[in-house]
């Protein structure tokens, strides 16, 4: 690694749109599952890792697909957690890659490329853009097309979107793309790899986590987003990460937090 350093000494979490990428942060999580995809690598010693319930394994470089109930522990804070929104465009370069298996074994090539673009000086939100895209790339070399999402799922996502506080109803949607109920549940299945209703949750949670990132409290991010109250919000945040959300929206001498405006994210301009 030369005179590179790996991570910050404070751990630091870059949000950009429903893009993540975390940096020097021990981690040791219960089980959990949450809408994106994972990219998980190690500049240190390796990690642990598994999936479901399947045997724990030692690694130094994973992709996770979207949906998969997943726990990681870390030896040190050396190690590289990416989330890549399955809704945006990064993830049409890699996630054809999950075709023949829901978690991916990084080659030793590909770690040694990605970890080559990580920043010479201490981190900060353009790096990590830069550091983040770098990786989309490398992983996205011969990686099959995932295939375009069918048009009828990307409306109903659009319009639960724009309508968090009161979405529609399973029938108003169904019938907006011209479908019964039933069959516009299984697309939906199919196509994002989880129910409806659980990709509503997840569109609040990333709600509230920006609503509060810029300034709202806790209860009024939630509550705009469309949660019962802060409680409903915490107890789906810690079920979809395995960690409690005062982890990662507040300030404080662990983690350090930095929203990445499109500005700030410089060449990479893949909002989510």
């Amino acid at each position: 690694m030369g005179d590179r350093e790996p991570v910050d000494r404070q751990g630091a979490l870059y949000v950009h749109g429903g893009h993540a990428l975390m940096v020097g942060c021990a981690v040791d999580n219960p089980p959990h599952s949450h809408y994106n995809a994972s990219v998980l690598l190690a500049s240190g010693a390796p990690f642990l890792f598994r999936h479901g319930d399947g045997a724990w394994q030692e690694s130094s470089g994973l992709c996770v697909a979207p949906c998969v109930e997943q726990q990681l522990r870390t030896r040190d804070a050396g190690v590289l957690i990416m989330q890549v929104d399955p809704d945006g465009r990064a993830f049409q370069h890699f996630g054809g890659r999950f075709v023949a298996s829901p978690v991916i074994e990084l080659s030793a090539a590909e770690r040694a490329e990605i970890l080559a673009g990580l920043p010479a000086g201490p981190w900060q939100g353009r790096a990590a853009a830069a550091f983040f895209c770098h990786a989309v790339t490398v992983l996205g070399r011969n990686a099959p097309h995932p295939g375009a999402r069918d048009p009828r799922v990307v409306s109903v996502c659009r319009m639960l979107a724009e309508q968090l506080e009161q979405p529609p109803s399973l029938a108003v949607l169904a019938e907006a793309v011209s479908l019964s109920v039933s069959r516009l549940q299984h697309l939906v299945k199919a196509e994002l790899g989880l129910p409806l209703g659980h990709y509503l949750l997840w569109l609040r949670v990333r709600d509230t986590v920006r609503r509060a990132q810029y300034g709202s409290s806790l209860t009024e991010a939630a509550l705009a987003a469309g949660f019962a109250d802060s409680a409903h919000f915490s107890r789906t945040f810690r079920r979809m990460f395995g960690l409690p959300p005062s982890s990662v929206l507040k300030q404080h001498n662990q983690v350090r937090v930095e929203i990445l405006s499109s500005a700030s994210a410089g060449g990479c301009n893949e909002p989510g």
